[in-house]
């Protein structure tokens, strides 16, 4: 067996790095490794099987002064993992419970044009997910990720494939989520107890290092609907320069069985990285017709380029041993949107310092034009970033924006003037315990008048503590203004082993709303808990 291997250290506060073998300024760890052989290895099939039992009970405030009847269930759950040769593994779940799996952080949902991106945070389907990115996904592309495992909502059962045969690697993923055929709130649901099935595939063919070539397959199914792609994708790496393809193919039936749709999108990508110079440039292309369940994708039925230049200059080191980088940078993206008709286009000028501690500071503005409702508005935004490892136990990033936007209204649209403000702190005194606090206000006026149009604040904190080796702690607290809510999770693990663990947790929605006599009035009154529950859940892995 022959892997690559490589010994890196980073110390942050003093902005320094070392590593063997020792990787060139501008080249990619990926291709500076060493080459281990194992020879003679032999590794027993094994069996896992995890057995999960939980208990939930959950209260909603029925009036000011009680809670209607606890909803309270016991819950059987059965995860297993065969590993068919040393380098294959099959994974199933059957009714997998994520109660330990923490709260999204909150995030500023008014007049938000894209969705909003969470992570995906459940362990199941985080194992091995990097094998489904395609190439030229993710930062300033159109498709963030190409397998985005959250839109799988509620999964009762999972089944999950991964392996490697000489230079081919391949995954498949598989579920059924009860999630889209629940009753729906004041409205009929038409699929009412149906269940949504996703199948997902994908291969890589290694072309030597860095560089491969591959393929995807995903398919949904719900309803008398369907969403199915095929693509495939190129990634060649060579010394500093690096290029990428990427073509998908999709058809589409509506789950009613009346509507069907089709269309391409792709992307080609090229860029150079060397000490002194980053050049990338990328081209993209979405039919109106395209669409990928299982994908993060900001829009369709557009085309659009864009292009990034950074040259590198590095002060005298003796002169200014604090200063480590200074990176003036351009960045120019230019497109048609067919369903807003309009030509959107962007230019960002812009400079970055970067110092010991891990610190950084970037200063950029932002103007173009974007269309939206077939209006054409120019917009514009300054943006200042800082981030710094004051000591080993505290780091402090922050955010500061202003600028003219788009009050994103789907009737009468217009422009006001926005600020945003971003905060996060760090602190880690101790290896047990580690404290998380960010801080997020935006505020929006119109450009006409001045009147404000809303303020928005959120708050997100968490707290961990490692007691020992198998005792942990965490809690967490979140605020949110726009909906007046607070979001309290506490949650207490004691771990054996992986695999082997015991949960106890709470968690409480905190709402500002009045009780008129009959109902609740959203927004006003005071704040009181509207929901809370509690839940166990105990898991036992055994080894065949």
């Amino acid at each position: 067996m022959r892997m690559g291997i490589l010994f890196w250290r980073r110390v942050s506060r003093l902005g320094i790095s070392a590593s063997w073998p020792a990787v060139p300024a501008g080249r990619s760890f990926i291709d500076s490794h060493a080459v281990m052989a194992l020879h003679d290895l032999k590794q027993p099939l094994t069996l896992e099987v995890i057995p999960s039992l939980t208990y939930s009970r959950r209260e909603v405030r029925a009036s000011p002064g009680a809670f209607g009847p606890a909803d309270s269930k016991p819950d059987a759950g059965l995860s297993a993992k065969y590993g068919i040769t040393s380098s294959a593994t099959v994974e199933a779940t059957l009714n997998p419970d994520f109660s330990q799996v923490e709260s999204d952080a909150f995030q500023v949902e008014v007049n938000q044009r894209y969705p909003l991106f969470f992570s995906e945070k459940r362990p199941f389907f985080m194992e091995g997910l990097g094998i489904f990115e395609l190439a030229g996904v993710g930062g300033d592309a159109i498709m963030r990720t190409a397998v985005h495992t959250r839109r799988i909502v509620d999964p009762f059962w999972g089944g999950k494939a991964t392996g490697t045969a000489g230079k081919l690697s391949f995954a498949m993923l598989a579920a059924g989520d009860d999630a889209p055929g629940r009753p729906l709130d004041g409205e009929a649901n038409p699929f009412l107890g149906d269940r949504k099935d996703f199948l997902i595939g994908r291969a890589q063919y290694s072309l030597g290092r860095s560089s491969y070539a591959g393929a995807i397959f995903t398919d949904t199914q719900f309803g008398a609907g369907h969403n199915r792609v095929f693509g495939t994708d190129v990634s060649i790496k060579k010394g500093a320069h690096g290029a990428s393809a990427t073509f998908l193919a999709t058809t589409t039936r509506s789950p009613d069985g009346k509507e069907d749709s089709d269309g391409v999108g792709g992307q080609l990508f090229y860029g150079y990285e060397s000490k002194r110079l980053a050049f990338y440039t990328q081209l993209q292309h979405y039919d109106r017709g395209f669409q990928m369940d299982t994908a993060f994708l900001n829009q369709v039925g557009i085309t659009q380029g864009w292009t990034f230049l950074a040259p590198s200059f590095y002060p005298d080191a003796k002169k200014h041993p604090w200063f480590k980088r200074f990176v003036p940078f351009v960045f120019a993206q230019y497109g048609k949107d067919r369903i807003q008709d309009g030509l959107p286009w962007i230019v960002v000028p812009g400079i970055r310092m970067h110092f010991t501690r891990q610190g950084f500071f970037r200063l950029d503005t932002i103007f173009g034009q974007e269309p939206w409702i077939s209006r054409t508005f120019r917009v514009s935004n300054t943006r200042a970033f800082g981030q710094a490892q004051f000591t080993r136990w505290l780091n402090i990033f922050g955010q500061y924006m202003f600028g003219r936007s788009i009050f994103y209204d789907p009737v009468d649209p217009y422009l006001g003037r926005q600020h945003s403000l971003y905060a996060q702190l760090t602190l880690q005194p101790t290896a047990r315990f580690n404290e998380s606090v960010s801080y997020n206000r935006v505020t929006f006026d119109r450009l006409s008048g001045g009147a404000r149009v809303y303020t928005v604040d959120v708050l997100n904190t968490k707290t961990t503590l490692q007691v020992d080796r198998r005792f942990s702690l965490r809690g967490i607290v979140q605020y949110e203004s726009s909906r007046h809510r607070i979001l309290t999770d506490f949650l207490a693990s004691w771990e054996l082993r992986p695999g082997t663990v015991a949960y106890a947790g709470y968690g409480s929605l905190i709402e500002r709303q009045q009780w008129d006599g009959t109902q609740w009035l959203p927004g006003v009154g005071s704040y009181t808990t509207t929901n809370r529950g509690f839940f166990f859940k105990a898991s036992y892995i055994h080894r065949f």
